[in-house]
């Protein structure tokens, strides 16, 4: 007989699920038990089985919670990527022969007027509404426009368990979940949603099972006894008796098993069930057996917590590669651990409490020490940002060394890269914890303010933005921080720019270049020439755009500043396409494009395509313009750029328009004039609505 051995006893379990799929309403469903019943593999299985199933379209994302994360923060990641799990059948869009993103669909499905406007305005936060309201508003539109047979899974995973506090906001979600979309919640009986009577009271909150996930019978635990007999020397009889008193819990059983199939004695099995002896005698065996090596490499796996590649724990253990490799050729080893996100993890949070919890203060503060080394090293390497060190170290560092640690190395080390890679939600999350360490009106809230300032001004959201930088400025005043307030007079110049307002935009450029000037600041200077370099040239003043740019890429190139440099070619390359010179534009855009792609920076990678799609479209290539207007627009959608997206949307339409195919023109020039609309760029509304007005029709 065959068994899955990680996952029996369940059956009746994913039945009552598949009946949670037939059903349209919008259902939240409670996978209810204690550590180690397994609740997490219930809810993969669940969503997998989903996903393969063969009357239904579904599609699944995953969201681990820890009690630091907010209701909202959580539901703002679900924003961002609610569209992505609509799982809707490809080729089924009129006039979308391949759907290049299931966003992108479902945009183009949507009528022209009111219902388009309010789907563009869910692909923003909207700072004066709570995000469970903003949620549920982009969850209603998603399921509008789902077939009738497809459902959106979201499966919500405490990995340190739900805040106190924090049923009510996800009580007002789960019970007004639109058609179509289910969440699954993992808890243990005594958590947040569990122990809310109010929220299991809610008719379309289920519990599956309907009390909670119990111990496995007798014949279920035969199968898992009978599927690892082979593996164990110990006679059968023996095993049954030994197993036995773990009374079928899930944890317990698999790993004394493990434990046995490991060579270890039916003595060694503890004789208390409770599932953190279970965890105690895994650490037992592998510190007794497998040797120091395997302690260490365990250890580092349990103070890095998340999934990292190899090198970063064979590092961070000590252990070099060929060892690693050897350790985990073992079976009850590479048991202990599981494949997540961008490497592995140790299996199950029980067995990494435990072990996080026999490691010595000291040791503790060497393997994070080794971690902050190694990703500073991974982040100062002359190559693309690394994403989990950007994410990691300064959670390391706050284990070394302190909360003021922490944010010094946020806010000079990781901040930049977080940028470059579009990590905002992870940098606003970092931020808003650095903001509660720090003191009012101080040098680290400035700044910190000021990063907030740059994440809302990429996301389009100006107002919020502006407040951002004028809270850093005013701070920065008083502290006659003339740095800072240089700073902010550039971000706010960008702001106004953005809007159109490009004599207060030089406004600000200005008072920043000066005091760039004042201090010898060679690098804010660059910037400020560049910024005054780009309101020359929308008021057509090509001479004077030129000059401001070549000083700016005099500064960069002496600086050796790469992004700069790719920065300052791009601006020179729209100057030389306006005059007419294409190849030299190309040249310029081109040589913006090869820095870019080498510093992983994504942004200006999007830019330089949707430049050169400018000039092959200038060219009359239209095909060759297409593919670089998608491959800028595809950038754009994944760094949530608004005023991005709206620009390819906008080129996109004068391709089409180019071909006669008006109608598809119409389309992309609707979406960008709502974008534009949302943003607050008058100035790009009227021309874009200009456009589609002379199209006639409609």
């Amino acid at each position: 007989m065959s068994v899955d051995r990680a996952f029996v006893g369940r059956a009746d379990e994913l039945k009552q699920f598949a009946q949670v799929l037939r059903s349209p309403r919008g259902q939240a469903v409670l996978i209810v038990g204690q550590q180690g019943m397994g609740k997490t593999l219930l809810a993969n299985r669940m969503a997998g089985a989903a996903e393969n199933h063969p009357d239904f379209l579904c599609s699944s994302d995953r969201f681990e919670v820890t009690q630091t994360d907010s209701p909202a923060q959580v539901m703002e990641l679900m924003l961002d990527r609610a569209f992505d799990a609509a799982g809707l059948e490809e080729g089924s869009f009129e006039k979308t022969e391949r759907r290049t993103s299931q966003r992108f669909a479902l945009l183009k499905l949507l009528p022209k007027g009111d219902v388009l406007g309010d789907l563009i305005k869910s692909l923003r936060r909207d700072p004066k509404k709570n995000a469970r309201e903003q949620l549920l508003e982009k969850l209603g539109l998603v399921s509008s426009r789902m077939a009738d047979n497809a459902r959106a899974i979201f499966v919500i995973d405490p990995e340190k368990y739900m805040a106190p506090g924090s049923a009510d906001a996800w009580r007002i979600v789960a019970g007004n979940l639109p058609d179509k979309i289910k969440f699954l919640f993992a808890q243990r009986p005594e958590d947040v949603l569990a122990a809310s009577a109010e929220f299991k009271s809610l008719d379309n909150v289920l519990t599956i099972p309907e009390g909670a996930l119990d111990a496995l019978d007798a014949q279920e635990v035969e199968d898992l006894i009978q599927a690892r007999d082979a593996e164990i020397a110990q006679p059968i009889m023996d095993v049954r008796a030994a197993v036995e008193r773990y009374e079928g819990h899930p944890y317990a059983v698999a790993a004394a098993l493990d434990l046995l199939a490991d060579g270890a004695a039916i003595s060694d099995l503890p004789a208390d069930p409770t599932p953190g002896r279970i965890a105690e005698a895994q650490w037992g065996r592998v510190c007794d057996a497998h040797g120091e090596d395997a302690v260490k490499l365990f250890e580092a796996y349990a103070i890095l917590e998340v999934g990292v590649p190899n090198e970063v724990v064979a590092a961070v253990s000590g252990l070099d590669s060929a060892t690693r490799k050897s350790l985990l050729a073992n079976r009850f080893l590479l048991g202990l651990i599981r494949t997540e996100g961008q490497g592995s993890r140790l299996y199950h949070s029980l067995f990494g409490d435990h072990v996080r919890d026999q490691v010595s203060e000291d040791e503790a503060e060497a393997y994070h020490q080794r971690a902050v080394d190694v990703y500073r090293q991974r982040l100062g390497a002359d190559v693309r940002p690394d994403r989990l060190a950007a994410e990691r170290l300064s959670e390391h560092v706050l284990a070394v060394e302190g909360e003021e640690a922490f944010v010094l190395a946020l806010v000079n080390v990781c901040t930049e890269p977080l940028l470059l890679l579009g990590l905002f939600e992870s940098l606003e999350a970092l931020s808003h914890r650095a903001l509660d360490m720090v003191e009012d009106g101080g040098v680290e809230e400035a700044t910190i303010t000021g990063n907030l300032g740059l994440i809302f001004r990429t996301r389009g959201d100006l107002d919020q933005a502006e407040a951002m930088h004028r809270r850093s400025l005013e701070i920065e005043e008083k502290l006659g921080r003339l740095e800072g307030m240089a700073s902010d007079y550039g971000n706010l110049g960008l702001i106004f720019e953005t809007r159109g307002d490009l004599d207060q935009a030089e406004a600000m450029h200005r008072k920043a270049l000066e005091i760039n000037e004042k201090l010898g600041r060679l690098e804010g200077m660059a910037s400020q020439y560049g910024n005054l370099g780009l309101i020359f040239r929308t008021r057509g003043d090509l001479d004077q755009a030129e000059a401001m740019h070549r000083k700016a890429l005099e500064i960069n190139e002496k600086l050796g500043r790469l992004e700069g440099m790719a920065s300052d070619y791009g601006n020179l390359g729209l100057i030389f396409k306006t005059r007419g010179d294409l190849d030299q534009a190309e040249a310029m855009h081109r040589k913006a494009l090869e820095i870019n792609e080498k510093l992983g920076r994504l942004e200006g990678m999007a830019n330089q395509y949707g430049n050169l799609g400018l000039i092959f479209r200038t060219r009359g290539d239209l095909d060759q313009a297409e593919a670089m207007h998608r491959k800028s627009l595809e950038i754009e959608e994944k760094l949530g750029r608004l005023e991005g997206m709206a620009n390819q949307y906008g080129n996109l339409g004068l391709i089409f328009e180019t071909r006669g195919e008006a109608e598809t023109a119409r389309e992309y020039w609707g979406m960008a004039v709502e974008l534009y609309t949302q943003i607050g760029m008058p100035h790009m509304v009227e021309k874009v609505q200009g456009w589609i007005d002379g199209l006639g029709g409609e």
